[in-house]
């Protein structure tokens, strides 16, 4: 409970808009029911309002346009036969600014539009797996691979399964990576290159190479 309790925390931060936000978690199917609850009374219980007052986690997001386009994808989860364990569609206690609710999806599959397609919202989808090597499966079928995060109490399993996952960041069990003197990237269709870390000096460096002929 606690692990989806921090996904959903995350998910909300800065609205959901952020390149590193937790859009998709994915449990093991027996506990299902119980990560889903916990997603909602978290996520649920976040609500949205002015991001200048102090305990403000999800803001507005930037514009008319993009809270239109969040209200797009929530109407297609449900079109494609999932539901809403919080959340939804837009804060009936506001009136003004471009604000979305918080909203845990469940029911769904990872080859729904809302697990495929970056959102930037604060929107978190929840998906059933039935073993470690399915889990990996899932979350690697994704075109994108900038970030992931594995939460378990079993430190080897963790990595194990970090280790094989298609992204240029991992954090285990809620781990800070994000500093200067670690790479920051991502694979498939999230980027080339890094930024800090060694691997982010090295992108400035100008390398020649010299053959000479043997004499």
């Amino acid at each position: 409970a606690g692990a989806c309790s921090m996904a959903a925390f995350t998910a909300s931060m800065h609205a959901g808009q952020g390149c590193a936000i937790t859009t998709r978690l994915v449990v093991p199917r027996a506990r299902y029911d119980e990560a889903v609850e916990a997603a909602a009374a978290t996520m649920g219980g976040l609500k949205p309002g002015d991001p200048n007052k102090p305990g403000t986690i999800c803001g507005p997001v930037i514009s008319a346009r993009q809270r239109d386009r969040i209200q797009s994808y929530l109407d297609s989860a449900i079109a494609e036969g999932g539901r809403f364990a919080c959340g939804g569609g837009r804060p009936a206690d506001r009136d003004t600014g471009f604000f979305i609710e918080p909203t845990v999806i469940a029911g769904l599959d990872n080859n729904a539009k809302v697990a495929r397609e970056e959102i930037f919202g604060p929107v978190l989808t929840v998906i059933a797996h039935d073993g470690d090597d399915d889990a990996v499966r899932i979350a690697n079928d994704s075109p994108y691979g900038l970030s992931g995060t594995v939460f378990s109490p079993d430190l080897d399993r963790a990595n194990a399964v970090a280790a094989r996952l298609r992204v240029g960041t991992v954090n285990i069990n809620g781990g800070v990576w994000y500093s200067a003197d670690m790479p920051f990237g991502g694979y498939k269709q999230s980027g080339i290159g890094r930024e800090m870390g060694l691997a982010g000096f090295e992108e400035y460096l100008e390398i020649k190479a010299i053959a000479t002929a043997a004499s």
